[in-house]
């Protein structure tokens, strides 16, 4: 790949949907900022593509490490790409978490940072920002229903706390004025990929007020979440899904 041609990307959450991104983004030639709590988890592709990935020791909640991750030869990243989530825990029928606004907390976090960036005449950002994409949830829209009605219960009653702080965050991103792509996957599995062409897509856009292109299914691959996201955020242009949600599924 050309130097032209190279993009830079940041990274926060590195499960599987992100780590599908981070080892493709890598392979292509591109420069990769990840902020992890314990970098040892990265040593193996960290040795791989020493002078690709920079990994930054840090915790989502502190807005000067995010900053630090955001930042690549001295400009703002291309792309931004969080796929942080809650980790849950059973109480009574339902499911909670210690902290039960870490999505929320997540954008809000990333959004100031990029604010101080921006004031911060030493860090140039390229023409319109860097492009926002959070992975969220189906199971969340106000205008369809993009679950199966078997999945409602277990949606929209035991999920009812990760999906409150999921519905926080898209409100967030939303209203941010930043470029940005809500992804909405619906249940992730850990399987084998099976390719972006079998993939189904649907988009809405929360600013038209109209009903948009929609999708129900029941699960989908961590990779492949992954593989659409670097072809058609990243490594492709991506304007065709600034500023809408992105609901995926088989």
């Amino acid at each position: 790949m050309s130097v032209s041609q190279e993009k830079t990307l940041a990274i926060f959450g590195i499960g599987g949907c992100c780590k599908a991104v981070l080892h493709q983004a890598l392979a292509a030639g591109n420069k990769v900022n990840v902020l992890v709590r314990t970098p040892s988890k990265l040593s193996d592709i960290a040795a791989q593509y020493p002078n690709n990935l920079h990994i930054v020791q840090g915790d989502i909640s502190s807005v000067s490490a995010i900053k630090q991750a955001l930042i690549s030869d001295g400009q703002v990243v291309d792309m931004i790409l969080s796929g942080i989530g809650m980790a849950m825990k059973m109480k009574g029928l339902g499911f909670t978490s210690e902290q039960p606004n870490v999505c929320e907390d997540t954008a809000r976090n990333i959004l100031t940072a990029l604010d101080e960036l921006d004031k911060d005449g030493a860090i140039k950002s390229k023409l319109g920002g860097p492009r926002l994409v959070l992975i969220s949830s189906t199971g969340i829209s106000t205008k369809v229903r993009d679950i199966p009605i078997a999945m409602m219960p277990l949606y929209h009653w035991m999920l009812k706390i990760p999906h409150e702080d999921k519905m926080k965050m898209e409100k967030l991103v939303c209203a941010s004025g930043r470029k940005w792509v809500l992804v909405r996957p619906s249940w992730l599995l850990d399987g084998k990929a099976k390719g972006i062409a079998s993939v189904r897509v649907g988009v809405d856009n929360p600013n038209d007020g109209q009903i948009g292109k929609n999708v129900v299914g029941y699960a989908i691959d961590r990779e492949d979440v992954g593989n659409w996201i670097f072809k058609e955020c990243f490594e492709g242009s991506g304007e065709e899904w600034e500023g809408k949600i992105v609901t995926l599924t088989y």
